[in-house]
């Protein structure tokens, strides 16, 4: 889950029960909820399954968190645009790790893989030196 679309302290705040928002879980898999109770540390979203079930999760107000379930989720910022080059980047890790997933014993595989992800790391941390 990116740390860039987290809601801001003062977005979760001011969430009070009616408002519509977007919940990324898992894989980036995007949903929306509505708040039914936004009350101390928590909030209520009402979500609905992919089959149609209604269900209300609860999530922290600290950092839009859910308490509980499974799969970890956040609420967060629709609108904040994810930058092309780290989806392209992120789709490649991705792919090359299904590649090596189906041929564990495959050394090159690993070691591309290896590769694309040492890549990815050197562009993120190269501008938090400077």
């Amino acid at each position: 889950m990116s740390v860039d679309n987290r809601l801001t302290d003062d977005q979760l705040a001011t969430l009070s029960p009616g408002d519509s928002v977007v919940i990324e879980s898992g894989r980036p898999r995007h949903s929306t909820g509505t708040v039914v109770r936004a009350e101390g540390p928590h909030i209520a979203v009402s979500v609905r399954s992919p089959r149609g079930a209604a269900y209300v999760e609860q999530y922290r107000r600290r950092d839009g968190s859910r308490i509980g379930g499974r799969i970890p989720a956040k609420l967060i910022n629709a609108d904040a645009p994810v930058p092309q080059e780290a989806q392209r980047r992120t789709r490649h890790i991705d792919s090359l790790f299904r590649d090596w997933a189906r041929h564990r014993t495959d050394v090159n595989r690993l070691r591309a893989l290896h590769d694309a992800i040492g890549e990815c790391l050197e562009v993120l941390i190269e501008p938090t030196l400077r």
